[in-house]
């Protein structure tokens, strides 16, 4: 399991949604899936292949670490989301909304985990590309509507000690 089959999980053309676990490993070269999360963001979502959209309350949650570091620490978060080509940050709107209250109602998710898969939703992606493991059992049964993509079942270490307890 590697770059390949994390290719072939998704396929040209799909919009993915990238939540805060993908864009940390991006961020964080020390991030075991950071490899991974890099060819996702550089390779697929960069050259077109897989435009992206995140949530506001992923960039929300991924400006907290560097503004507790120095204050002025976000800007190179904020220059990296601005500069990505293919990445969209969305607002809250209404549909953003409504798919978020449907997923609190059928679902009981967190409000922030309800807006940044209902920003999924609204934007009609096809995969949830995340390192957060629980995000496919929230999302059992939805995969007509948005398929999970887990980081690390891509990653070769992942691979090594798959079966192990």
């Amino acid at each position: 399991m590697t770059i390949a089959s994390l290719e072939q999980s998704l396929p040209e053309g799909d919009r993915l949604l990238l939540d805060t676990t993908t864009l940390a490993a991006y961020l964080d070269a020390t991030e075991p899936t950071h490899d991974l999360a890099r060819h996702v963001i550089d390779a697929l979502v960069g050259t077109g292949r897989n435009p992206a959209v995140v949530s506001m309350i992923t960039v929300m949650e991924i400006l907290v670490r560097p503004l507790r570091a120095t204050p002025a620490g976000h800007h190179t978060v904020l220059a990296f989301i601005r500069g990505q080509p293919n990445l969209t940050a969305v607002p809250v709107d209404l549909p953003v909304a409504q798919e978020a209250a449907s997923l609190r109602a059928a679902r009981r998710f967190s409000p922030p985990d309800a807006l940044i898969v209902g920003t999924g939703l609204a934007a009609q992606v096809a995969h949830l590309v995340t390192n957060d493991r629980e995000w496919a059992r929230k999302l059992g049964g939805m995969e007509s509507r948005i398929r999970v993509c887990t980081l690390s079942s891509h990653s070769a270490a992942d691979a090594t000690t798959a079966g192990r307890p």
